[in-house]
């Protein structure tokens, strides 16, 4: 072996193994770099590094082999020819083995890969397509909604067809026009192949309309096309357009297929323009100061629009819409709205009863107005085969299964809404929602950081992102260092107001929780899954409980309770609305009223009835018992809701002051212990 040693030195084959690593190295970094900017697949990032690591023992070979002179490369006289073949066995062994360990160290580190998964050109469906906003070349710029109007009809017009794969309104809309656009990076955000930009001019009754079709892999022109007609053929214009990408993306597309893409919502513009405007108001409540007005106002407009076209299917879908939220968030729970809704959905079915839109309208009214769950089912049914890319469908589906606890079909469904619409809040935040409900914190963790990566950098995202975290740990620093990034008067749906009284209250801090509170405008907040409000007396109730003062706290919790009474005389029996009064009973001293209440919101809610609900109103009871001074009964509660699927979590059994009449007891601090993360 001392031979061996020697003669590998003498060869310089130590020389050639250091100087092959250091180059083999550099080439890998050159080649993790400059491969991505041509957009090369992944496989041929690991093509290269592979054969760099087979190089590896052919060098080695070649060096005991060969050797470099001043005369050119002779070949080598072995001072002990014995060792020849055995040595270039060992080398070429030795090789391998070198380069197998460091190609498996190096397939680990993977430096080409980020926190998030990103979408490569080899993953887009080749019938993939965004609709990018149109640009507006009008004259008169309020013209602008109606150039949104076109591109959002040809992109509807798209969805119907169901061997395409069609992005939806939401993530399309950030991708201003009039910017330049990077149709690389857009086309990997969205996870398409194919994006179309247009323009539109409309000057009196004449219209002028381009459209060009893009390869996003490439940002080489497919088509393109311009329109220039009077402005009662634009949906004639609107349906060829989307007739030719089609054919230019070669989908299949059936005769049913052609006569919806063909079909006219109305003959009356007027009317068209008015439920353009309406559908803005009603597709963006989230994003509303006032979500009430906006729909009142969307109402106002639908109402004006039917009645230039009592025919117009669509808007009465949108009017029913509006009026079915009005109701379900409780912003207008009176009779009157359910009544309102019911008529819009049912005139829309009567007008067009194999309508998919007028058949979605009449589930969402089920779902949101009567809790009839079963109903609202089988008009999904009947609207499924004609809207294969409507994420409208998909996360009312998601919502349904939820409340039926299947929550295999609510993740399945609501992911499909998340592929066909990834830059949209709401549709992460749902799939995200139902990971949180299931208690799989780092599946809606990872499900943020992809819609990050996707383009929704906001700071209520990387801020819920780390609601999740503490949900899951109870670490309250990270959330306090996610509050404190976020500006301090976001509220959206006063949903972080009641996270800055939380952190305050931790701390003990009862000022600083009365200042997060009066920062605030609002005189309801939302919190826990945002389809409840609460009133702004609830909060003041809950800082003067924790800060011991008693006679603020049941003046607040009492007028807290008024508005809940007042809200029970609306919607009778509301199962939820009982719950929180139950404890606004709790807080104010109450105990028998707010068992007694506690006990029937939660036999008014079984678990039979509502799956998502159910685990609500529940630890709404449990609440009860912890301010109630009944220690088992609430540890009881808590560990039937640990059973199943809902938003009670380790860490808010840990630090929220909400339990903390609990903390000290050995039954449930074994248990909060039971339930940390391993």
């Amino acid at each position: 072996m001392r031979g061996f040693f020697e003669e590998l030195k003498q060869r310089r084959v130590y020389r050639v193994a250091l100087a092959y690593g250091v180059a083999a190295s550099a080439l890998v970094q050159v080649g993790g770099t400059v491969l991505p900017i041509f957009h090369a697949p992944e496989w041929t990032q690991q093509l290269f590094v592979a054969l760099l690591a087979l190089g590896f023992p052919l060098a080695l070979v070649l060096a005991w082999a060969f050797d470099i002179t001043s005369t050119g490369i002779q070949r080598t006289i072995s001072s002990g020819s014995h060792l020849n073949r055995r040595a270039v066995w060992a080398l070429a062994l030795a090789g391998s083995i070198i380069a197998g360990v460091a190609l498996a160290g190096y397939w680990f580190w993977q430096p080409w890969k980020t926190s998030a998964p990103r979408l490569t050109n080899s993953s887009l469906g080749e019938k993939s397509i965004a609709v990018l906003p149109f640009e507006n070349l009008s004259v008169e710029k309020e013209n602008a909604f109606f150039a949104d109007g076109v591109q959002d009809q040809i992109l509807t017009d798209l969805a119907k067809v169901a061997d395409l794969k069609v992005i939806g309104h939401t993530s399309v809309q950030d991708y201003k026009s009039g910017l330049t656009r990077d149709l690389r990076k857009i086309g990997e955000q969205l996870g398409v192949a194919y994006l179309l930009e247009g323009s539109v001019q409309r000057s009196g009754n004449k219209l002028r309309i381009s459209a060009q079709l893009f390869d996003s892999r490439n940002a080489q022109q497919r088509w393109a096309d311009t329109y220039d007609r009077d402005l009662s053929d634009v949906f004639v214009i609107q349906s060829e357009i989307a007739q030719k990408i089609v054919s230019q993306l070669r989908a299949a597309i059936s005769p049913e297929e052609i006569a919806r893409i063909e079909e006219k919502p109305t003959k009356d513009m007027t009317a068209y323009d008015l439920y353009l405007q309406a559908k803005e108001l009603v597709e963006g409540y989230l994003n509303a100061q006032d979500p009430k007005e906006s729909f009142l106002k969307a109402i106002r407009l639908l109402d004006e629009a039917t009645t230039r076209d009592p025919g117009f299917v669509l808007a009465y879908c949108y009017a029913a819409r509006a009026h079915d939220l009005l109701y379900f968030l409780d912003l207008d729970p009176t009779p009157d709205r359910v009544v309102r809704g019911l008529v819009a959905a049912e005139t829309a079915l009567r007008l067009a009863p194999h309508s998919a839109e007028a058949h979605l309208s009449m589930a969402d009214f089920f779902f949101r107005c009567r809790r009839d769950y079963e109903r609202a089912d089988q008009q999904l049914a009947l609207a499924a085969p004609e809207l294969p890319n409507s994420t409208a469908f998909l996360t009312l589906s998601g919502y349904i299964n939820r409340r039926q606890g299947k929550w295999k079909e609510a993740e399945k469904n609501l992911g499909r809404a998340v592929a066909l619409e990834p830059r949209s809040i709401n549709a992460v935040n749902l799939l995200v929602d139902t990971y949180v409900l299931l208690r799989r914190f780092d599946d809606g963790m990872a499900e943020y950081d992809r819609a990050i990566a996707a383009g929704l950098d906001f700071p209520i995202i990387h801020l819920r992102r780390e609601l999740i975290h503490f949900a899951k740990t109870g670490e309250v620093n990270i959330l306090r260092q996610a509050v404190g990034k976020v500006p301090e008067d976001l509220d959206v749906g006063g949903g972080e107001t009641p996270l800055r009284i939380m952190l305050a209250m931790i701390d003990h801090d009862y000022s600083r929780a009365t200042q997060a509170l009066a920062a605030s405008r609002r005189e309801n907040f939302q919190e826990v899954d945002f389809s409840f409000y609460y009133p702004r007396a609830w909060y003041e109730g809950i800082i003067a409980r924790a800060a011991s003062d008693q006679s603020t706290a049941r003046e607040k919790f009492g007028l807290a309770r008024t508005i809940l009474e007042q809200r029970l005389t609306i919607k009778p029996n509301d199962p939820r609305t009982l719950a929180v009064l139950a404890q606004t009973e709790a807080g104010g001293g109450e105990t028998e009223r707010a068992i007694a209440d506690g006990r029937r919101a939660l036999d008014l809610m079984p678990a039979a009835n509502d799956a998502y609900d159910h685990p609500l109103v529940k630890q709404g009871l449990a609440q009860v018992y912890t301010w109630t001074g009944q220690p088992e009964a609430a540890i009881a509660l808590l560990k039937e809701l640990f059973s199943v699927p809902g938003y009670l979590t380790y860490g808010y059994l840990r630090v929220d002051p909400a339990w903390d009449p609990l903390r000290g007891n050995p039954a449930f601090e074994h248990f909060v212990a039971s339930l940390a993360p391993k």
